[in-house]
């Protein structure tokens, strides 16, 4: 996050994420407001462990992220441990064998860190910090719409105002890809490359598997089928069979549920997207915000997971990259200054315990407030309250006959104020909910 990048950051193992006091408490804002937008709409937090036996989640990973992940062999068991790359597989888990007598459908949400040992190049680091929610029980376009409905809302309610959710459907294109008749290579091949809209790639492979024009026409079309409503229309020439024909009637519900219910701005359906393709089972979608060549999250249906571990369940649920959703907050006014503080008090050596008091009666209203011992300093110390993002300084002197008085020290507006204690905390107001 910010600061990371800089010259500090070669002392630490690469891409692992260190907080300084200010960019933490962005972060821990941020945190807040999610979890917050998440119990809104009824979800409930869960924290998953940070490490888990391998043979055990290995049911829910694919081959890549097992890969990917940093393993340990438990000094007990002699078993091996897998430090999380992925935080859906766990809950996956957990449902299956803590709450699979719980009441359906469960809405849960979380916010915890995994780690991958990716590839150094731009936007991937090995520490990702995730803020998500899953929705399990629920098979319904409903279910589909919600997940993508608390999307939208977190971002607005953060203050993000461009930035758009790309919406597909991989059963669409795993029904179209069976109903061709081509090898599995070929179709994993052509998957890969629509995948990564390689078009050059993609036709490299038509021409190699000496696909007929007819068919390839119909398959370079799907990397170029995105935009509005215009685009349902414009896939019915390659519905194949069943599977194409439900898979594209989901995605219109969807899409229209959305609409009518305000989305539209922020939607549009992008039928080449299908990440996660053996991960996901119907609906897919990524968020993208204007100037970020990257996806701040994204998410989708996942129906077959829970069985994995026993309990099948349809599931559908989305996590956002915390620090990528922090750069593209960092210049929204609203975001950037949940770090300050409220209140600077400082006080000569024999008036401290006059400043814990007061500090307290303030704390006891909500304020946040910090103490430093007065120096004889005023330039030096509203130095100081600027650089750790304090507003407001209040100076207990020590004066002859003004033993219950405080300075006031507006560090915006440079006034100064005299006031009675008593006084002062009366006309402050709580800021307690």
């Amino acid at each position: 996050m910010g600061g990371l990048k800089d010259k500090t950051r070669s002392i630490f193992p690469k891409g692992i994420a260190a907080f300084g006091p200010i960019t933490a408490a962005k972060k821990r804002a941020i945190e807040r407001e999610l979890l917050s937008i998440f119990s809104q709409w009824g979800y409930q937090e869960v924290i998953p462990p940070i490490f888990e036996y391998l043979d055990v989640m290995a049911e829910g990973l694919d081959e890549e992220m097992i890969t990917k992940g940093y393993k340990v062999v438990d000094r007990g068991s002699g078993r091996l441990l897998l430090l999380r790359p992925d935080v859906t597989p766990q809950i996956a888990r957990m449902v299956a064998t803590l709450m699979r007598d719980e009441p359906l459908p469960l809405r849960l949400c979380y916010s915890a860190n995994v780690f991958r040992d990716e590839e150094e190049h731009a936007g991937r680091e090995r520490e990702l910090f995730q803020i998500g929610g899953e929705l399990i029980g629920m098979e319904t376009p409903q279910a589909d719409a919600e997940v993508v409905a608390i999307a939208i809302e977190a971002l607005r309610h953060l203050g993000l105002r461009h930035f758009k959710v790309a919406i597909g459907q991989v059963e669409f294109f795993r029904g179209f890809l069976n109903g061709l008749g081509l090898s599995l290579q070929v179709r994993k091949k052509i998957r890969n490359a629509v995948a990564r809209k390689e078009t050059s790639e993609l036709e490299e492979i038509i021409r190699q598997a000496k696909i007929p024009s007819k068919v390839a026409k119909k398959i370079t079309a799907i990397p170029e089928l995105f935009g509005q409503e215009e685009i349902l229309k414009a896939a019915e020439p390659l519905v194949n069979g069943r599977e194409t024909e439900r898979s594209l009637a989901r995605l219109e519900q969807v899409y229209q549920l959305l609409t009518e219910c305000g989305y539209r701005e922020h939607l549009f359906i992008d039928l080449g997207e299908i990440r996660g393709f053996d991960y996901y089972t119907g609906i897919v979608f990524e968020v993208f915000a204007k100037g970020l060549g990257y996806a701040l999250g994204g998410g989708g249906r996942y129906d077959g997971m829970l069985g994995k571990f026993g309990y099948d369940c349809p599931s559908t649920g989305f996590a956002f990259d915390l620090e990528r959703l922090y750069h593209a907050l960092n210049p929204v006014s609203g975001v950037s200054n949940h770090h300050l503080l409220d209140f600077l008090i400082t006080n000569s050596d024999n008036q401290s315990v006059k400043a814990f008091q007061l500090a307290s009666a303030l704390r006891e209203k909500g304020y946040r407030v910090a103490l430093r011992v007065w120096d004889g300093n005023l330039k030096e110390t509203i130095r100081y309250a600027h650089g750790i993002g304090i507003k407001k300084i209040l100076l207990i002197e020590e004066q002859e006959g003004a033993s219950d008085q405080v300075v006031l020290f507006d560090g915006p507006t440079g006034s100064k104020r005299q006031f009675k204690t008593n006084r002062l905390l009366s006309q402050l107001s709580s800021k307690k909910s």
